[in-house]
C-alpha cells in the first residue's frame, strides 16, 4: 500500500512540474547613464569598499560603450593582441586595467591606418564590454567585443 501512494505521489510530482510556467524571459541591462571609464573607475572603488563585485559585473557587462583610449603601438600589434590604455599615462599608475579589444571585421585595418606608426595614438573606439573580471583577489581585466573605432567630426563652420 505504501509502494502505490509513493509511486502515486512522484507521479504527481512529475506531472506538476511539466506544467509549470516557462521561467521569465531574462530582461535586458538598461543603459548606463555615465558609462566612461573614469565611471567605472569610481564603481570599481565603490565595489572594493562594499563588495558589491557580482552587482558591478550585471551592470556593466553587456553595455555597448564609446571610449577615448590610447593605443600603444607595442601592446596593440595585432588584431588578436590588442590592449589599449584606458587612461593617459601617468606615474603613479591611479589604475592599471588596460582593455583587450577584439574588433569588428576590417577595424583593426582602420586603427592601424589612423594610427601609423606613432608610438601613441588617442583614438575612439564602441564596443560591447564582453569581458569584466573584478574582485578583490585579482587585478580587473576588460574585453571590448565587437570594437569599431569611430571617426572624428570636423568642426562645421
Amino acid at each position: 500500500m505504501n509502494r502505490i501512494f509513493i509511486l502515486t505521489l512522484l507521479v504527481a510530482a512529475c506531472s506538476a512540474e511539466d506544467r509549470r510556467s516557462p521561467p521569465p524571459a531574462k530582461k535586458a541591462t538598461p543603459a548606463l547613464m555615465n558609462a566612461t571609464q573614469a565611471d567605472l573607475a569610481l564603481e570599481l572603488d565603490k565595489a572594493a569598499e562594499n563588495g558589491t563585485w557580482i552587482e558591478l559585473r550585471r551592470r556593466w557587462q553587456g553595455q555597448k560603450l564609446r571610449w577615448t583610449v590610447t593605443r600603444q603601438r607595442m601592446l596593440c600589434s595585432s588584431a588578436e593582441q590588442c590592449n589599449v590604455a584606458a587612461f593617459p599615462i601617468q606615474r603613479p599608475a591611479q589604475h592599471g586595467w588596460m582593455p583587450a579589444l577584439t574588433f569588428a571585421p576590417g577595424q583593426y585595418e582602420a586603427l592601424a591606418a589612423k594610427c601609423g606608426d606613432a608610438e601613441q595614438c588617442e583614438v575612439t573606439i564602441e564596443g560591447v564590454l564582453g569581458k569584466l573580471e573584478a574582485s578583490d583577489e585579482s587585478p580587473t581585466r576588460l574585453r571590448f567585443d565587437d570594437v569599431k573605432i569611430v571617426a572624428e567630426r570636423t568642426a562645421q563652420k
